[in-house]
């Protein structure tokens, strides 16, 4: 919220200069993000007159000028601006005057005719760029001699506070006003006469409200036979731009006006433009709006609008239409001013690739007693600048869908509790009547009674909040919190996830934080099973799905990296998934993810050794790093699946219990393109429960009795996974302790469709030492359970 420092003087002026005003405002949640002069620094700049011209007898591009700057006689000054001419007022620099950057103006003589000052442009008095190739023009009726600065109000400031979410009411003069009231308990007053300013004729344009709950609020009102050519006063205008908006025409200047000085938005309608009734109603699916940007929309079904007869005119709360807009040439306007629901307004702005003043105000909030005294102070202004007369104004209010008034309890505990210190009774109220709450004293605090464009206050925390904020937090005692802090024991069967984040790291990957949302499209392609949620109020049309797998982060990530050369990608993500399911609260079940992705070679390339890409077996050992970390490696199983997102003939399920707990592998080739990315891309995710619980490892004492091994070759199928010969020859037994496998061969001596398989058996006993019936007896059993559960043959 930008708006001049005087503007805000008018309605209360604290004894603070603006810097210190800036301050307070900062202190008590506002926080000004700037303070900036209007105007640069200069001195005896006054209003002249161009009395007469004559071209300068030895330069084309000079003019001499007679000037009247109020003195018993004519200045001389020879001026070179394109646009100077009799008759004009303009902006004098006098002799002995000081422009912006140190630019003292002096006698001189110019191709031999003497100057006695300088007519000033707006960016040569350090005013913003009014687009006029020379001279700044004043208006006619601009007093002669009169100093520029008090004439234009440079003596001015331009404040400009961030406001946050909750505090739409300061989105006005007015708001700011209050609160700079409340915090300086300097006199609050309305700078101007409100009154009535209905007439006597019925409004001419029907009115009809279809939706209640979404506009439960409407007011209208004709006005005819003003002055369409009336030009909007320069003090208007000053505030406008002083708060970082253009002038345009004094119809729609009066609007922004308004809309800047009491925070309610509203809309002027060419009447002549309008056909029949108009109507709040939804729009219906395809119906066409060419807005005042001349931006055509289709609207979609729940979009509230504004339509006539001739259909739709407004999107309500947002934007006017074209079609209906106001000209140079409008003689009589429909004024409607309105309270829309935030919840009908919010979302649809962006939704249209809109972004406007009016909703901005709609979506966070506008008091809904407001419509009334807005639409009176602009009519107000439109007869008092141009003239004309004022229909009746036709009000259709929905009493069942306004919005209530809060009524909350303070309790005196509570607020010493919160605030750690007893503020008294009368300042608490006094601050609450400074804030416009109706308060009423009872056993144990107050009862509070919220002003109606308060709706951000709901519970007693809210209230806390305030006399906090406007008592002042640098008033608050500096006590030490007496809070014992109590660590919570990590259980030794509980991993650490920042255990696994630095092995990642220690293994030469970076960690990147990614967005939650995601674009749909991309969503689709990883994963088209799984349901997603799609938000309502997405930041952008890219980002608009709840993401089911951290891969769409990664992949973006490491195409932004191959983007600015870098072919050598290691990235991993912890966060949240989310899978859509109606029975949660949220809509969505939260699950908890760890994922990395890895492209490129390796390792840095180095003098010693030949550079190679990474490989699917250079991220499973990654993967079995972590698994081992917490002591599941054992309890995880790598099985060939189809995914997706992945190769066909490089993906792998990680299956803990007989549940899919991960997925491996290299992305699909068909998803570069989509993803953005280049190169083979290998990526795992694993739910981070798989990894967070470990096995508590138990001490054992170690065998002093030798270790028998045995090598075993076994042949088997070409397609069969290598982790089912494991599985078969991992027999029960007490003195089977590991089984290895030291080789795998294709080649001669081997049929084609198999393959050679040799494994290594360590046995031991950790009483005795081993017997060789019993070392044999072992080996025919595990050679018979291989045969019969996978058909291996021993070479």
């Amino acid at each position: 919220m930008k708006f001049s420092e005087n503007w805000l003087r008018q309605w209360t002026n604290p004894e603070w200069d603006a810097n210190e005003l800036a301050e307070a405002l900062s202190l008590a949640g506002l926080e000004v993000d700037a303070v900036e002069p209007v105007a640069g620094q200069f001195s005896h700049v006054v209003v002249a007159h161009v009395v007469s011209m004559e071209k300068h007898p030895d330069a084309d591009k000079l003019n001499v000028t007679q000037v009247d700057v109020g003195q018993s006689e004519l200045v001389q000054i020879v001026c070179g601006a394109k646009n100077v001419a009799p008759g004009q007022k303009v902006c004098c620099a006098m002799v002995g005057a000081v422009l912006p950057g140190d630019f003292k103006i002096k006698k001189a003589k110019l191709r031999g005719v003497p100057s006695n000052g300088m007519l000033c442009g707006a960016s040569e008095i350090g005013l913003p760029d009014d687009g006029v190739d020379g001279l700044h023009l004043l208006p006619s009726d601009a007093p002669i001699g009169m100093d520029v600065r008090d004439y234009l109000d440079l003596n001015d400031t331009s404040l400009d506070v961030d406001l946050t979410p909750n505090r739409a009411d300061c989105f006005s003069v007015l708001g700011i006003a209050r609160d700079v009231h409340a915090i300086s308990a300097a006199p609050f007053k309305v700078p101007f006469v409100e009154c009535e300013m209905a007439g006597s004729e019925p409004c001419s344009v029907a009115i009809q409200v279809a939706e209640p709950k979404a506009c439960p609020k409407y007011l209208g009102c004709v006005v005819s036979g003003f002055n369409p050519q009336a030009a909007t006063p320069v003090w208007m205008k000053q505030r406008l731009e002083r708060s970082g908006l253009r002038p345009l025409s004094l119809t729609v200047d009066i609007t922004n006006y308004v809309l800047l000085e009491m925070g309610q938005p509203m809309h002027a309608f060419d009447l002549a433009k309008l056909q029949g009734t108009v109507q709040v109603r939804m729009a219906q699916a395809g119906e066409k709006l060419i807005t005042l940007d001349e931006k055509e929309i289709t609207l979609k079904e729940g979009t509230l609008v504004i339509a006539d007869d001739s259909g739709v005119i407004a999107l309500a709360g947002v934007m006017g239409g074209l079609s209906t807009s106001v000209t140079d040439a409008t003689s009589a306007i429909f004024f409607e001013c309105a309270h829309f629901a935030p919840l009908a307004i919010t979302g649809k702005a962006r939704a249209y690739g809109l972004h406007t003043d009016s909703s901005m105000r709609f979506e966070r909030g506008v008091d809904p007693m407001l419509p009334e005294r807005a639409l009176n102070r602009a009519l107000s202004l439109l007869l008092e600048i141009a003239g004309g007369e004022v229909s009746q104004i036709s009000a259709h209010i929905s009493d069942e869908y306004m919005p209530s008034v809060a009524q909350i309890t303070l309790r005196e505990q509570t607020l010493v509790e919160k605030l750690g210190v007893a503020v008294p009774a009368e300042t608490v109220e006094a601050i609450f009547e400074r804030l416009g709450f109706s308060v009423v004293r009872i056993a144990d605090g107050w009862l509070l009674t919220a002003p109606s464009y308060r709706f951000d206050m709901q519970i007693e925390m809210d209230l806390v909040e305030e006399i906090g904020r406007v008592y002042g937090y640098n008033n608050l005692p500096e006590d030490p919190v007496m809070a014992p802090i109590t660590l919570r024991e990590l259980p030794e069967s509980e991993q650490e996830l920042m255990a696994l984040k630095i092995a990642l790291v220690q293994n030469g990957y970076n960690e990147v934080v990614t967005y939650s949302f995601v674009e749909e499209k991309k969503q689709i392609a990883l994963a088209p099973d799984l349901p997603y949620v799609l938000l309502q109020n997405p930041i952008s049309e890219d980002m608009k799905a709840m993401r089911t797998t951290l891969f769409p982060g990664l992949l973006q990530s490491i195409a932004y990296n191959q983007n600015r050369q870098q072919g050598r990608v290691r990235v991993f993500e912890s966060g949240l998934v989310f899978y859509k399911n109606d029975q949660e609260a949220t809509g969505a079940t939260q699950v908890p993810m760890l994922a990395a992705a890895i492209v490129g070679p390796v390792a840095a390339s180095g003098w010693d050794e030949k550079s190679r890409n990474a490989d699917f077996f250079d991220l499973k050992g990654d993967v079995e790093t972590l698994l081992r970390m917490s002591h599941q490696l054992g309890k995880i199983r790598f099985e060939a699946c189809r995914n997706p997102a992945l190769h066909p003939g490089q993906s792998a399920s990680l299956m803990k219990d007989g549940k899919e707990v991960g997925v491996i592998g290299q992305l699909h080739p068909q998803l570069l393109k989509t993803m953005g990315v280049s190169g083979t891309v290998f990526m795992f995710q694993i739910r981070q429960d798989a990894l967070m619980t470990m096995d508590v490892p138990a001490a054992q004492g170690i065998s002093k009795f030798p270790e028998v091994q045995r090598d075993l070759a076994f042949v088997v199928e070409q397609s069969l996974p290598v982790q089912q010969l494991l599985d078969a020859v991992h027999v029960e037994s007490e003195i089977l302790r590991n089984v290895e496998i030291f080789d795998i061969y294709r080649g001669q001596g081997v049929e084609p469709n198999q393959k050679s398989v040799a494994l290594t058996l360590k046995l031991q006993h950790q009483e005795r030492t081993l017997e060789d019936a019993e070392v044999e007896a072992l080996v025919a059993r595990i050679l018979q359970v291989a045969k019969d559960t996978v058909n291996a043959q021993l070479r």
